[in-house]
């Protein structure tokens, strides 16, 4: 099957009434009024130009530079830039003005019967998670992946779902099929650590069995270095570095290294998703690291 073709025009007052008002009665048409030196501008383009893909085949987006046609800013009465009107059968149905977020577009989109179902269901499985029906939320992800393979915050949604109720070997199934070039970003990486965490956890005694053993020997370095693995599995990322601090405080090189390797790493993992935590995190160990 062929893929759907992407329509993106940059236009001009001349070919304006070929591209988008004949056009709009087809289909409808975005026109961005713009100036490539404006920097909302070109955020809003770009975000436009990502809805085109995502979208190929159901709207067409036209780009005009008032810049290079400034007679276009007279003729269609364009005073404030970024200008967004959306023409259909012939005549201009929308018009917004000013930057506007990717999710604000979304719901101008929507307006003109483009969406994607399976996003409805991603968030919807996402808030019968929040809300404590974790199968339904399981079965609604799953769904939403059948209708659209190609959306993959639903699998990356997925994924951090069953990390968070310990499906720990669904959860690394999942994240083995995401394409490659993906795995290097945020969200992906910040789901790696977490595997890794969940991983590293299994070869412990337990969160409950070591705690009870760190009141009997509060000062072991491998019952404290374990739980704080524990403890990041679960995603209590403060209380785990506390264990990993009290450690450092009387050895900057417990374990051979290993403390301070552990909590460096989880810092970095923090910075991806906690910047605050991480940072406040990271301030503390560096008071005392540094004397």
């Amino acid at each position: 099957m062929a893929k759907p073709e992407i329509y993106n025009f940059e236009i001009s007052d001349e070919n304006f009434d070929k591209i988008v008002l004949t056009n709009s009665h087809k289909l409808p048409v975005f026109v961005l009024f713009m100036s490539p030196t404006v920097s909302a501008c070109v955020s809003l383009e770009s975000t436009l130009i990502e809805y085109a893909k995502q979208f190929a085949g159901q709207f067409i987006l036209a780009r005009l530079d008032i810049d290079m046609y400034q007679e276009a800013a007279s003729r269609f009465e364009i005073e404030n830039i970024p200008t967004l009107r959306v023409y259909k059968d012939g005549e201009m149905a929308l018009q917004e003005v000013g930057l506007m977020t990717f999710e604000y577009l979304a719901e101008v989109l929507r307006q003109f019967g483009i969406f994607d179902p399976s996003e409805d269901l991603r968030l919807l499985a996402l808030e019968k998670h929040q809300s404590g029906d974790t199968p339904e939320a399981i079965t609604l992800f799953t769904q939403a992946i059948q209708l659209n393979p190609k959306n993959i915050k639903i699998a990356l949604d997925m994924c951090q779902v069953f990390l968070d109720v310990n499906m720990l070997e669904q959860a690394a199934s999942l994240f083995t099929k995401l394409p490659d070039k993906i795995k290097e970003e945020e969200t992906p990486r910040y789901l790696i650590g977490q595997i890794t965490f969940k991983k590293l956890a299994l070869d412990t005694e337990g969160t409950k069995a070591l705690t009870e053993k760190l009141i009997e020997m509060p000062d072991d370095v491998d019952t404290k270095f374990y739980l704080a693995i524990c403890l990041m599995a679960e995603q209590k990322y403060q209380e785990g570095m506390a264990q990993l601090f009290d450690l450092l405080k009387v050895d900057k090189n417990a374990k051979g290294g290993a403390v301070k390797e552990l909590a460096i790493g989880t810092l970095k993992l923090l910075d991806l998703k906690h910047t605050e935590l991480a940072a406040s995190l990271r301030k503390t160990m560096n008071s005392f690291m540094s004397n």
